[in-house]
């Protein structure tokens, strides 16, 4: 169990977070004054701010490293840049120079196409092209002989009508 010296102080729970505030030197005037006045009457309090005096510096220290750790963390950063270096792709090493000058010849090169597709094409591309004539079959073609059968067949058709016309005036007197 430990001891009654190996333990914090506790301060009053209002004013713990004032205290480590104080401690710090941060914090308002008006509230710098309301803990210095209660630290006078509160001896809880007080052994907890020299509480603070003794710990905090301990734990808030940085850590100093020594020049052989730097000079090795240096080594082993150069190293693995060297690496990664050597790990390029040797098609990026050679594309990388290109690099300046491979899209405007790119482009170049579309513009070229382009052209002489435009100019080789020209013969060839109508805006409004004309359909071809399709011979239409001597089947469907009407010469005059067979519109003159089409036409006797409307008039016989017609006489038949008249003749019916015809009967059922002659059949309508008889009667």
């Amino acid at each position: 169990m430990k001891s009654h010296a190996d333990m914090l102080e506790t301060a009053c729970k209002e004013f713990e977070a004032d205290l480590v505030l104080y401690y710090y030197g941060d914090g308002v005037e008006t509230e710098r004054s309301r803990v210095e006045d209660h630290l006078q009457g509160c001896g809880h309090c007080n052994r907890f701010l020299e509480d603070l005096h003794k710990l905090l510096p301990q734990i808030s220290q940085p850590r100093e490293f020594s020049p052989a750790f730097w000079a090795d963390y240096y080594d082993e950063v150069v190293e693995k840049l060297t690496a990664r270096q050597e790990k390029k792709l040797w098609w990026r090493a050679f594309i990388t120079p290109m690099r300046v000058w491979l899209v405007p010849a790119f482009g170049t090169a579309v513009v070229a196409i382009l052209a002489f597709a435009l100019v080789l094409g020209k013969g060839s591309w109508q805006a409004n092209p004309e359909r071809p004539v399709e011979k239409i079959p001597q089947e469907i073609m009407a010469d005059v002989n067979q519109l003159e059968f089409f036409k006797s067949m409307d008039m016989l058709e017609s006489l038949r009508l008249i003749e019916s016309l015809d009967r059922t005036k002659t059949g309508a007197k008889n009667i």
